[in-house]
């Protein structure tokens, strides 16, 4: 599994900003990011962090080098039709999909009412994929 606490550590340390500014500042509850060793945050949690530390999700996960922040809406109503779009241009089903990274075609189908997938699900699909987190997350 990835390690996220130590991802995101990176990121904060290139940042000048530590653990305490993002519990600070509001970006996380107290004691939230130690959780991060051994979980893959929430999707509003990386989001929120990408935000205040104006990078790109891709960028902190390591799957690009390169930082081509833009700030992500806080909410992602449109990422089931985003996935949905790519599955459609690749040719393949939501069931193939579903059955490839392990989730059911039930959960997804909640994304098309609100619900918000896990980060290790959407970093699993991506990778199935073969795109970024950028290409299907919501800017602003």
């Amino acid at each position: 599994m990835t390690n996220f606490y130590d991802l995101i550590s990176d990121v904060l340390q290139e940042r000048n900003k530590s653990i305490k500014d993002l519990e600070n500042d509001g970006v996380l509850t107290k004691n939230t990011f130690y959780n991060f060793k051994d979980t893959a945050p929430s999707l509003s949690n990386i989001i929120a962090i990408a935000n205040y530390l104006s990078v790109s999700i891709d960028y902190i996960i390591g799957n690009t080098s390169e930082n081509k922040f833009k700030r992500y809406s806080p909410t992602q109503p449109n990422l089931y039709s985003k996935i949905s779009a790519l599955l459609n241009s690749s040719g393949i089903s939501q069931s193939k999909l579903c059955k490839a990274v392990g989730i059911s075609r039930t959960n997804f189908s909640r994304w098309n009412h609100g619900a918000t997938p896990k980060l290790s699900t959407l970093i699993e699909i991506c990778k199935y994929l073969s795109c970024n987190l950028d290409d299907i997350l919501e800017k602003k």
